[in-house]
């Protein structure tokens, strides 16, 4: 699907900003865990354009061309979600599965910390590790491009993503399941994955 991932220049800048954007969005994401409901209410209606245009505050500040990048993942997107609901879960992850199993086999990741760097390489959105044990994690990723910046639609849209965390992760660990918990298109401003390994 998308694989052409950014040209970083000066690695070590790029890992320092990674970094700080993620402590501010984790401190975010810490007071929406705590509420009994999304911070954000449901959308009325889903138009067109509530899905394009978003600036994405880390990858924008990295590459200016990033809202047109956003606008043709998420033209797809729209596309199947107006077409085949079921349809679309399954494309879409089964091109981020793709995807994250082909950065293992092609070497660029061979841990989980390598897919800290891989992941906003690839414009797919910022990882967060929020809790790693034997056969359970808890992984966050802001500025999802599939979601972030649309309204609460009642419904996650992070397939694409959710497929990416699981190829990467069954190539790296072994046979897992991934399963959103939290969306940036179900009224937070994050999306949570919650990872449970066989």
């Amino acid at each position: 699907m998308f694989t052409k991932p950014l040209v970083i220049k000066h690695i070590d800048e790029f890992l320092t900003k990674i970094k700080e954007s993620i402590y501010s969005w984790r401190k975010k994401y810490y007071e929406e865990i705590q509420l009994s409901h999304p911070p954000r209410p449901i959308a009325e209606t889903i138009r067109y354009e509530d899905f394009m245009g978003v600036s994405r505050p880390f990858f924008s500040s990295i590459d200016e061309s990033d809202t047109y990048y956003v606008n043709l993942f998420r033209s797809i997107i729209f596309s199947l979600l107006n077409s085949h609901l079921a349809s679309e879960v399954v494309v879409m992850h089964k091109a981020g599965y793709d995807l994250g199993s082909q950065m293992v086999k092609n070497g660029e990741i061979k841990s989980l910390d390598d897919a800290l760097l891989a992941i906003p390489l690839y414009r797919i959105g910022l990882l967060d590790v929020i809790t790693e044990k034997l056969n359970y994690m808890k992984l966050n990723i802001y500025e999802c491009i599939s979601c972030y910046g649309i309204p609460n639609i009642n419904r996650a849209l992070c397939d694409f993503e959710a497929g990416v965390l699981q190829g990467i992760l069954t190539k790296l660990y072994g046979s897992c399941t991934v399963h959103g918990k939290y969306c940036i298109s179900t009224g937070y401003s994050f999306c949570g994955f919650e990872v449970f390994f066989e």
